[in-house]
């Protein structure tokens, strides 16, 4: 049996060839072949992003589906209004933002073949497993995707790259979205629309949507607040809508440091945790004009992974503990990087599985073969049995007798 590691490695050989096949047996059933054949995101000749939206379109959740259940039985709700009805498709941009590039050895931007099974998870391996995670994920759903190759920035982190990318980059695009080297999508079926829907990301009205960031307590108090007292935002995953408002603030929180605007920022150009306290420390309350401006999404939803908090927390450490965010749609390894192939492994394993699963089941007179239950004929004419015994029993013989008178 394949592990999650070794069955990556086959997942791009098994996805086109499957998907180039499965393309003719949809034909069977009009209705798939028409929804796919007439997408708005097929181009005139087939390319990749044609293959992969064929290959997972009968899988992907409707945006429009109050609920959500995973394969696990876990149970969400989307949005009580679907605002977000049809695809986006190429007016949403997913966007890896790194300084650190991806050309060394097996790394995915180096033209060598990639070995998956021994591809590391820091620095570019890093970096290639989200490429690989994120990129699938916007081809499934017609999604632009970029690899934004950074240069590092004056005397600041090079976290600080993303508030000014951010502004360069959501000019041309509806939506802009951002995720850490560390962070995978875990349901690749579940499109954005879905998920905004579920956030309460309003049309024109909400310019960023964050996640909470996980909460740590030291002595039951908590040390993930800003100085207002109010948790932090984590910018592991942002998604930016292109606004004036959104322009304006893209603009404030870049230069935050120069304390043109935000007086004492400049404390946070190498201090933990850098532009992302920033955005909370200032950003956030400037541009709080309505609730739906700067939306939290939940940190159950968006930080985290299944057993955070059982991982995270240390028997030698009884004073301390971090709230349990199993990030549900997307995972954030902040503490636990190591974790990052194994996960995109096995959400990629997991929807490839669902369109084997449906394509078996649905073609079963031609993939499910059951051997018979083999009969026993009883004769026409039942036969007397005979028994032949050639053997003399002792003293059975026969024997003439002589008259003698």
């Amino acid at each position: 049996m394949l592990t999650a590691q070794r069955a990556y490695i086959a997942v791009v050989a098994v996805v086109i060839v499957f998907a180039l096949s499965s393309f003719f047996v949809f034909r069977e059933d009009g209705a798939v072949y028409d929804k796919i054949t007439k997408s708005p995101l097929r181009s005139p000749r087939p390319t990749l992003q044609d293959t992969i939206t064929t290959l997972f379109e009968p899988i992907k959740h409707d945006s429009n589906n109050p609920v959500y259940i995973d394969p696990s039985g876990g149970f969400y709700k989307g949005g009580e209004k679907a605002i977000w009805k049809r695809p986006l498709g190429k007016k949403v941009l997913i966007v890896d933002i790194d300084t650190r590039v991806p050309t060394g050895e097996n790394q995915i931007l180096n033209s060598e073949k990639l070995d998956w099974a021994n591809l590391n998870t820091v620095g570019g391996g890093l970096v290639s497993s989200a490429i690989v995670n994120h990129y699938l994920y916007a081809l499934i759903h017609g999604y632009d995707y970029k690899f934004y190759q950074a240069r590092h920035m004056k005397d600041h982190h090079d976290t600080w790259i993303m508030p000014h990318v951010f502004r360069e980059l959501i000019p041309d695009y509806d939506f802009v979205v951002a995720m850490d080297a560390d962070v995978t999508i875990s349901h690749l079926e579940v499109p954005l629309e879905w998920l905004f829907n579920r956030w309460g990301i309003k049309k024109g009205e909400t310019s960023m949507a964050l996640p909470w960031d996980t909460e740590q307590f030291r002595r039951n108090i908590s040390i993930s607040t800003d100085s207002k007292g109010l948790r932090v935002l984590n910018t592991g995953f942002v998604v930016a809508q292109n606004s004036p408002t959104t322009l304006e603030l893209l603009e404030a929180w870049r230069d935050c440091t120069s304390e043109t605007r935000y007086p004492g920022c400049s404390r946070w150009r190498y201090e933990w945790s850098h532009e992302q306290r920033a955005f909370s420390e200032y950003v956030r309350y400037d541009f709080n004009k309505t609730a739906e401006t700067v939306i939290s999404i939940p940190c159950d939803d968006a930080v985290g992974w299944p057993g955070f908090r059982k991982d995270m927390n240390k028997p030698n450490k009884p004073n301390e503990d971090v709230s349990d965010c199993n990030g549900n749609f997307v995972r954030h390894y902040t503490l636990g990087k190591s974790r990052v192939k194994d996960a995109g492994a096995g959400s990629v394993m997991q929807v490839l599985s669902e369109v084997l699963q449906n394509n078996i089941m649905a073609n079963q007179r031609t993939t499910w073969y059951k051997e018979q239950e083999k009969r026993v004929e009883k004769p026409k004419h039942p036969q007397t049995e005979v028994r032949v015994d050639n053997e003399k029993k002792e003293g059975d013989a026969t024997v003439l007798i002589e008259d003698q008178t």
